[in-house]
């Protein structure tokens, strides 16, 4: 089974695509039958190390199945949808799957951050081009004015001629670093494939427009 990508499992992948690599992905692993359920609950929210490290612990008589947190880290979600952006781009009708990085710094209205937060801040965009189609990934870095990070949105959207755009965005609480239901909003009619990923991490956005 697959667990949350790190950065190296995802620049693994990005290498692997290109070299055709047949071996397993370095956040893959096979487990027995005694592991499998346990397993498969920590896959969706644990990176390999972190979900191997609490199966051991699950061993010495400590049960983790629904025991897991509500809340989910920013940078764990953020792997999340980096990884799943291609299969968005197929979803949407793409005719490419290769993913572009850019990095900007837009000014953000007061109404817009925390109070006592800058006005400029940095973003950085993951996205699949197709004809006339795109999907993208936006993660958004708000600071205080004193120094330091006030709080991380991650955005991710598309938009074809195929179906109706949609956003779904997570902002959390200032100087967060998870979020739950309560953070999570979106626009329009999310495809398939991102409301199956909402639900399998437990998310339940509430629907708003903009």
């Amino acid at each position: 089974m697959d667990f949350v990508p790190r950065e190296s499992d995802l620049e693994w992948r990005r290498g692997a695509s290109r070299k055709a690599v047949e071996s397993d992905p370095p956040d893959s692993c096979w487990l027995c039958a005694r592991h499998a359920a346990c397993g498969r609950l920590l896959s969706t929210r644990m990176d390999i190390d972190r979900g191997l490290d609490t199966l051991r612990e699950a061993d010495e008589g400590i049960d983790v199945r629904g025991r897991l947190s509500e809340s989910i880290e920013i940078d764990a979600w953020e792997r999340i949808l980096r990884r799943a952006l291609p299969d968005f781009a197929v979803e949407i009708g793409s005719d490419d799957t290769e993913i572009e990085e850019d990095s900007q710094n837009p000014y953000f209205g007061d109404s817009e951050i925390p109070r006592g937060a800058a006005n400029w801040v940095s973003a950085d965009l993951w996205t699949v081009y197709g004809h006339l189609a795109q999907a993208s990934v936006d993660r958004t870095q708000i600071y205080w004015r004193t120094g330091g990070i006030a709080r991380v949105d991650i955005q991710i959207g598309a938009v074809s001629p195929h179906a109706p755009g949609w956003t779904v965005w997570v902002t959390p609480q200032p100087d967060a670093t998870t979020f739950t239901s309560a953070d999570v909003t979106m626009s329009g009619e999310p495809s398939p494939l991102m409301m199956e990923l909402l639900e399998r991490y437990g998310l339940e956005p509430a629907l708003v427009e903009r």
